[in-house]
């Protein structure tokens, strides 16, 4: 680097190691069934009107949309939704679709639309409401471009003409209504009126109007010659024309019956010049009419310096066009959807200016399934109609519906997914979220979401036992059966009641699994008290529950909390519906409650992303010690600080070990790094013990 002669002040990054930065926490994960959505593609969305907005409100079918608001309502600040449906080639998920017929004479397929979103297929019974309009578009009518202005010549003058007593001269300009009359006075030559000269009277018709322009011939003597200056035709977008309406022998015109148009630009079979290029693009499909004669064709080539344009194929009869009333169009269609009912009042969407030539921008089938623009409703498929350019784009119709599409029924296999095609919840891999849930309950969904989970390590999977095996007393059982030394995962239950907004009669309640809510409250803890906090306890109420499918006694409540590792959801008096126990579904005590499992996925994903910039560094002692001292460290004495470990000072809860003792020669020349943390995490108060007995009396007795 050259330096200047004095002061050089340069920027470094310095010596410091990059800080860790906490990773992401309580974003939740939802493998559920929705009205709509494209199928195993996670969106993430932050409110439960973007959830509707693409994934379709309540419905009988699924309880997806409860368990989502449940998760907004508690404190969730962001989801992603993952779709399931039915893959059954026969009874499964089906698209809405309706397929568009062309214009021609014999009308063919030409563009196909299924309910879908941006292109791709968003199959179900939800486009059965979806109906779609077409009409032509108005487009610009663009006529032949004039060579030469409209012009008349009148007789020959006189030497000198007599102008002193007011004459005047009537000329309809441009097919306008009313003729421009230009009236003379004797004041208009002041030299003398009597002798004017055909010079002075060109010059006066310039003075008075803009419209014409006068001009005289070179014979001699010379006669007037009027030509249109076009300011009038040019916002008609028309030729020009000039029409003297009443004769003046005087200045040489005589009445016209037929008004002189200018001069349009040569046609041939392919091609000819036009007024205004600025409509067209090369590939467009044309639209060439007179009015009697008509031909489709696709614009080839433009030459802007010109006007010159060519088409294909060749129009055998051009010569038969009457080139004062050519015009040429594109041929473009707009595209109505209407969703919920067949009037302008459910109009959703309107496309206009589509085209069926697939090398234009405003391809029908390319805007429609554009990733970032387009249509929230359908998906496009261009049917290659044989009808030929023009005449494949949609005839017009009236609000038409859609073939009914089809929900089926999901399985269990629909729930887990597949690994190679990332469905299921493998559809999650790419999205950083660290609470799963599954408005399912199948004991085969939930033991893949626990191995889901422990696959990754980064997140864990929040379940419910099924409805009303609280009740039945099979839930302990069925918890007992995903117990384990160490799971990523925990049971909530029993099932909660909550306002369903689409039942049927007075105050009408649904019944679902916590999961949702109890997500929610997982992110609301987490704000208010960090991720440390166990999400349980008074502060840990389920807004939006009005109660539980059955109320558990103390007594059953420890049973299943200590037996079946389910986590009772309880109804307590001023308190709400709350969470009342913490615990995973491991029996390593270890990793029994869930705000460990959550502090330690919380404190790995920090350290991965946190550590990235140790990549490609010389792996040596200096390495290791901004690794521990200056990064690591700080992260972990940041923790304590704010209580996330148990009791005591940083070295007795905390250890960091990155040095020669765990990064021997050996490791180092396989370019290998070793970076071991051990931590005392913070555990809840489960069980509460309150000793209340008798003691003694103070009092003394004496002999009198």
């Amino acid at each position: 680097m050259a330096y200047n002669i004095g002061l050089n002040v340069i920027e470094v990054d310095g010596l410091g190691s990059p800080p860790i930065v906490s990773a992401s926490t309580s974003v939740g994960a939802f493998n559920i069934i929705t009205r709509r959505g494209v199928p195993n593609t996670p969106v993430p969305v932050t409110s439960f009107s973007q959830f509707v907005d693409r994934f379709g409100s309540y419905f009988p079918s699924g309880l997806g949309a409860y368990l989502v608001k449940g998760f907004f309502d508690n404190g969730g600040r962001t989801a992603y939704i993952n779709r399931i449906v039915s893959r059954d080639p026969t009874t499964g998920a089906l698209a809405a679709t309706l397929t568009l017929k062309d214009q021609n004479g014999t009308p063919a397929d030409t563009l196909r639309l299924d309910a879908g979103y941006r292109g791709v297929d968003d199959p179900g019974t939800w486009g059965n409401d979806l109906y779609v309009s077409v009409a032509a578009n108005a487009e610009t009518q663009v006529r032949v471009r004039e060579i030469t202005p409209a012009t008349i010549t009148g007789t020959a003058l006189t030497a000198t003409v007599d102008m002193s007593v007011s004459t005047s001269l009537s000329v309809i300009v441009d097919n306008e209504p009313t003729a421009t009359v230009l009236t003379f006075q004797p004041t208009d030559f002041p030299d003398n009126p009597a002798t004017a000269t055909p010079a002075q009277i060109r010059d006066v018709i310039n003075k008075k109007t803009t419209k014409i322009v006068a001009s005289l011939t070179s014979a001699t003597p010379p006669a007037l010659v009027l030509t249109s200056t076009g300011a009038i035709a040019k916002m008609q977008r028309d030729f020009t024309r000039l029409r003297v309406d009443t004769a003046n022998p005087k200045l040489g015109f005589a009445a016209m019956p037929n008004p002189v148009a200018g001069t349009p630009a040569a046609r041939n079979a392919t091609g000819t010049q036009l007024a205004d290029l600025s409509p067209f693009t090369i590939g467009d499909a044309l639209r060439i009419t007179d009015g009697p004669n008509t031909a489709l064709v696709k614009l080839l080539t433009i030459n802007p310096l010109t006007n010159a344009v060519t088409w294909g194929p060749a129009v055998g009869n051009i010569a038969s066009f009457n080139p004062l009333q050519l015009r040429v169009s594109r041929v473009t269609f707009n595209l109505t959807i209407a969703y919920g009912g067949n009037d302008d009042a459910h109009v959703v969407e309107t496309w206009t200016g589509l085209s069926m030539e697939p090398d234009v921008a405003n391809y029908a089938v390319q805007v429609l399934n554009d990733t970032i623009t387009g249509s929230k409703y359908v998906a496009a498929i261009d049917r290659h109609s044989a009808s030929g350019v023009g005449a494949n784009v949609p005839a017009n119709t009236a609000f038409t519906p859609f073939t009914p599409g089809r929900d089926g029924t999901p399985t269990p296999n629909d729930f887990i997914g597949d690994q190679v095609l990332h469905t299921g919840f493998y559809a999650f891999d790419a999205t950083d979220v660290q609470l799963v849930g599954c408005e399912r309950t199948d004991p085969q969904i939930t033991t893949a979401a626990l191995a889901y989970c422990a696959g990754r390590g980064d997140c864990m999977f929040v379940g419910a036992v099924p409805q009303g095996f609280v009740a039945a007393g099979q839930a302990i059982a069925y918890g007992q059966a995903f117990q384990g030394k160490k799971v990523y995962g925990a049971l909530y239950g029993p099932w909660i009641l909550v306002t369903d907004p689409i039942g049927v009669g007075n105050n009408p309640i649904k019944t679902l699994p916590p999961v949702g809510h109890v997500m929610g409250v997982y992110a609301r803890i987490e704000t208010a008290r960090g991720i440390w906090k166990a999400p349980a306890g008074d502060e840990a109420n389920l807004l939006g529950a009005l109660d539980v499918e059955y109320r558990l006694s103390d007594a059953e409540h420890t049973a299943l909390v200590k037996q079946g590792s389910v986590n009772g959801i309880r109804a307590v008096p001023r308190s709400g519906v709350i969470v009342d126990a913490s615990r995973t579904l491991s029996t390593d005590p270890r990793w029994l409650y869930v705000n460990v499992r959550l502090l330690f996925n919380f404190v790995k994903s920090s350290l991965k992303d946190g550590l990235r910039w140790v990549r490609q560094e010389p792996n040596r002692d200096t390495l290791w010690d901004a690794i521990k001292i200056q990064t690591v460290t700080p992260f972990l004495l940041g923790l304590w600080r704010q209580g996330a470990f148990g009791t005591g000072t940083p070295a007795q809860v905390f250890t960091v070990i990155c040095d020669a003792s765990n990064n021997p020669p050996d490791q180092v020349d396989q370019g290998n790094l070793k970076v071991e943390v051990y931590f005392y995490p913070s555990k809840p108060a489960e069980t509460i013990i309150i000793i209340v007995g008798q003691q003694p009396s103070g009092a003394t007795a004496s002999e009198a």
